[in-house]
């Protein structure tokens, strides 16, 4: 992929540019919403687990456990969300001229990394303000960046590339992020469920981010390296056969779509 992109890189930045400008050029507080939908569900969930429920998340503040996994999950389902129906909505380009797909797909991708850019210097601030000892496992938050990318990307191409032959692909990925949703850690943690559990929910990739991404952040732990060396490596054979596949079927995108 790198080498196809390279290739066609100012035209990844054009999308790119393009899904910005439609994003966030005719909004009163523009590049704000960036921060506004993980800081909102953050508070939403805050609100009715912490005052209403009152249920406890270990003995760190409930606005950093909810916001650690606010932020993963928001860029995940932006970019899925917006992958869906990018090929097939923008069918006069797919079918007029040639240029590697995956760029459409990608620019959702890399406009809500930015998003998600924005969303984690909040996070950093949080972190001071609850004065959060950083240690150096945060550095821990790179690798998992990397692999949170990688597995979205996966995801995203492969929904975008399902829907140009079923259109009802869009209706299934709604119900699919409703799953992912809960069965990813974002309003509770791993610890609260059962052993036996535990292991099916390993099977999500997400599950392995979100809960790192606590716990070299917030408790300040490092990586069970055997956990992340099994987690990279499905991830990395994930994005292989998905990408092996997409570069396959996608001659025929201007035909079918």
């Amino acid at each position: 992929m790198l080498k196809r992109l390279y290739t066609y890189r100012d035209l990844l930045l054009v999308f790119v540019w393009r899904e910005f400008l439609i994003r966030y050029k005719q909004t009163s507080i523009g590049i704000l919403w960036a921060i506004l939908q993980p800081v909102s569900l953050m508070l939403l969930f805050t609100f009715i687990f912490g005052v209403v429920l009152q249920t406890s998340h270990k003995d760190y503040p409930y606005v950093l456990f909810f916001y650690a996994g606010v932020l993963p999950w928001t860029f995940f389902s932006g970019s899925t969300n917006f992958a869906v129906t990018s090929l097939s909505s923008n069918f006069n380009l797919v079918t007029k001229i040639y240029f590697p797909r995956e760029i459409i797909p990608l620019s959702g991708v890399a406009i809500n990394f930015i998003d998600y850019l924005i969303g984690l210097l909040v996070y950093f601030i949080l972190l001071i303000v609850y004065r959060t000892p950083l240690t150096w496992n945060f550095l821990w938050l790179f690798p998992l960046m990397v692999m949170l990318v990688t597995f979205t990307t996966s995801i995203s191409i492969f929904l975008a590339a399902l829907n140009v032959y079923y259109r009802d692909v869009k209706l299934a990925s709604a119900f699919l992020l409703q799953f992912l949703f809960f069965a990813t850690p974002v309003i509770y943690s791993i610890d609260t469920v059962e052993s036996r559990w535990k292991a099916l929910l390993f099977l999500n990739p997400l599950v392995f981010i979100v809960e790192n991404m606590r716990r070299v952040t917030i408790e300040g732990r490092g990586i069970i390296l055997w956990q992340m060396a099994i987690e990279l490596f499905g991830i990395i054979v994930l994005y292989m056969i998905i990408y092996r596949i997409f570069i396959r079927i996608e001659r025929a995108f201007a035909d079918v779509i």
